[in-house]
């Protein structure tokens, strides 16, 4: 495959903050046994893709801990394979969070330039939750001539009124209209944070720009260049089921998602299967009078009592007369006899209390941050 990846593991962290007190946004847990970043580096692979870069900037401990040698996505190789790409280690550095795409893609400059030396470079955020082929846009790429590839879906409309990059096209995909924090009407069409560019042609932006103190990759230089005429865009249609997540509520809404048969098909593909890091368990044990109905339950889990709608992690324990409803709870955390939860989201080795009560809204639920006991 003649192209490397390169992965943004940390947008949107601000406002995933609930969850990224400690530990990288692309690390968080998702689906009862992933992690965010599963998605993306898994759709690399499967691509053909085995040069992969992941920028990371800040709480990259826990994402180097699911990555590990990186054997489960057979990128543990002599040549080429996974590289996590922190900052440099200067003051300026370690400042605070990222000034933009250009900023982390400073600390890529070498990796491009020495190691990965493919003619093009996949650009991919890991909030973005799909199950696709890169190969296919990257053709699309090469037969359009254009200067940059952006993977997008077509809008029904923003039910949430979520702003997204908007772009319209011609006839042939080529971009005709590119607009920042606007929200998307029916027949737009909505950024993935996904592109591919010719890797030359990256590497003298990241140049060009940060030397002149300019770091937003898609304002500063996409727009910028786009409306003076000066770079040509196509736009390669992913018609496939896609899940963001930009905030809490949108982690909440994509997780409980998947238990829809329909998007589960889309995203759990047996030609195209997501990879993660192997963890070994028992299997869930269900107590005589449990009660468990249209959920995911992963290994480990301990059920004694009522589940509905709900996607349990490792090793989560569920007491005698409990009653969990359109939850998300991870790995570890327990929820004691007779606790009723519903619209609630608990993190890591939380724990709930005897007879606890604790209801949020389906568009605003309560959120349990790790560890502590309620």
């Amino acid at each position: 495959m003649k192209m490397t990846g390169i992965i943004f593991s940390e947008m949107y962290s601000d406002a995933l903050k609930s969850f990224t007190q400690d530990r990288n946004m692309a690390a968080i847990p998702f689906g009862g046994r992933y992690r965010l970043v599963d998605f993306v580096l898994s759709n690399m692979v499967n691509s053909g893709i085995l040069n992969v870069g992941v920028l990371a900037k800040q709480h990259y401990h826990s994402l180097m801990d699911h990555l590990g040698n990186s054997q489960e996505w057979d990128l543990n190789r002599k040549n080429g394979g996974l590289q996590l790409l922190p900052p440099f280690a200067t003051e300026d550095a370690n400042a605070g969070g990222s000034r933009g795409k250009l900023d982390e893609l400073r600390n890529a400059l070498d990796y491009l330039e020495t190691i990965s030396k493919t003619p093009y470079v996949l650009l991919a955020d890991a909030y973005v939750l799909c199950n696709i082929d890169y190969r296919a846009a990257l053709a699309d790429h090469i037969a359009s001539g254009c200067d940059i590839t952006m993977l997008a879906t077509k809008e029904a409309g923003d039910s949430q009124g979520k702003f997204v990059s908007v772009m319209q096209t011609d006839s042939n995909h080529k971009v005709t209209s590119y607009a920042l924090d606007y929200p998307a009407k029916p027949g737009d069409y909505a950024s993935m944070g996904h592109m591919i560019i010719s890797r030359e042609f990256l590497i003298n932006v990241i140049r060009d720009y940060t030397a002149r103190g300019i770091y937003d990759f898609t304002r500063d230089f996409i727009q910028h260049e786009f409306n003076r005429g000066r770079l040509s865009i196509n736009l390669y249609e992913v018609d496939t089921k896609v899940l963001r997540v930009r905030d809490v509520n949108e982690y909440f809404q994509s997780s409980l998602a998947i238990l829809d048969d329909d998007v589960a098909a889309a995203l759990f593909r047996g030609d195209r299967p997501i990879h993660t890091r192997v963890t070994d368990e028992v299997p869930a044990y269900y107590g005589l009078d449990c009660q468990v109905e249209r959920s995911v339950i992963a290994d480990g889990c301990f059920i004694d009592g009522s589940v509905e709608n709900c996607v349990l992690s490792r090793g989560v324990k569920i007491g005698k007369g409990a009653k969990v409803k359109n939850c998300v709870i991870m790995q570890g955390s327990v929820v004691g006899e007779g606790a009723c939860l519903e619209n609630v989201i608990v993190d890591k080795w939380v724990n709930i209390s005897y007879g606890a009560q604790l209801r949020g809204l389906d568009s605003n639920p309560v959120v349990i941050r790790k560890g502590v006991t309620v």
